[in-house]
């Protein structure tokens, strides 16, 4: 999610005051970092999730204290240990089973603590994994709900996977793109479709997607974070953004 801090993820905070963040995959830690900036600045706390993360958690202790909460657990799991939060930032396991179940968790959490639903920020809504699943560990996820995968790389020219080459053809992708619970998107759209809270939904179809939940009663409290999110709805604009990431896609799959 580094690409929208600037002019996304910051105003959003800035306009919330969130108290409590929750962060679903943290990686390498960057976007972690300025979460945790923020927050220390702000006097809030980080609550990040990741099994696995790939910079050092202790040294990021040390340095921000009571600032942050680390979960070294499955987001599935980690999640009923944070307790209260206002928002949720999710770039964690980019599958359907995932996705479709940490959402339905944020809001059974939400109404069990009695909390106003949190804003939820969403990354990889678009290709590759809008549409198709991802499974870093596809062990974890219940075979009824794994789909065919393996280790080759995609092309926004083909639903299947190529025998060479591609993007991301070191991970357990899933072999088809489309169809029924599969990819990020999907889940999003289904969870939608299942609940009976009232959301507005935006994509900003940049650096893979960024989707954004804005629950009606936030729209409703706090106008100024409807405003900040609002302005990235534009039809005219979101089909502009689209076209210049196919383009980029396109050079970072090599023209395939």
């Amino acid at each position: 999610m580094l690409a929208f801090w600037p002019e996304i993820i910051s105003p959003i905070l800035d306009a919330l005051s969130p108290t409590n963040i929750v962060e679903i995959g943290s990686e390498s830690g960057k976007t972690t970092k300025l979460l945790l900036d923020w927050a220390r600045t702000h006097g809030s706390r980080v609550h990040s999730i990741d099994p696995v993360p790939a910079f050092d958690v202790g040294v990021a202790e040390v340095e921000y204290g009571s600032s942050f909460r680390f979960y070294r657990l499955p987001s599935l799991v980690g999640l009923a240990s944070v307790g209260r939060f206002d928002i949720a930032l999710i770039d964690g396991d980019h599958n359907w089973y995932t996705v479709f179940n940490e959402l339905q968790l944020i809001e059974k959490l939400s109404t069990d603590l009695g909390q106003r639903q949190p804003l939820v920020l969403l990354h990889d809504v678009s290709w590759p994994y809008g549409r198709r699943d991802l499974y870093y560990d596809p062990h974890t996820i219940p075979e009824e709900h794994r789909r065919p995968h393996a280790r080759l790389g995609i092309s926004p020219s083909s639903s299947r996977l190529l025998i060479k080459g591609g993007y991301n053809h070191h991970l357990w992708n899933a072999m088809e793109e489309g169809g029924p619970q599969n990819g990020v998107l999907t889940a999003v759209e289904d969870y939608l479709a299942s609940t009976s809270l009232s959301f507005e939904w935006v994509v900003i179809p940049a650096v893979f997607g960024l989707g954004i939940l804005l629950p009606a009663a936030v729209a409703e409290e706090c106008p100024e974070v409807a405003r900040r999110v609002r302005v990235w709805a534009c039809e005219e604009v979101c089909r502009f953004v689209g076209r210049l990431e196919l383009a980029r896609i396109s050079m970072l799959v090599g023209g395939r």
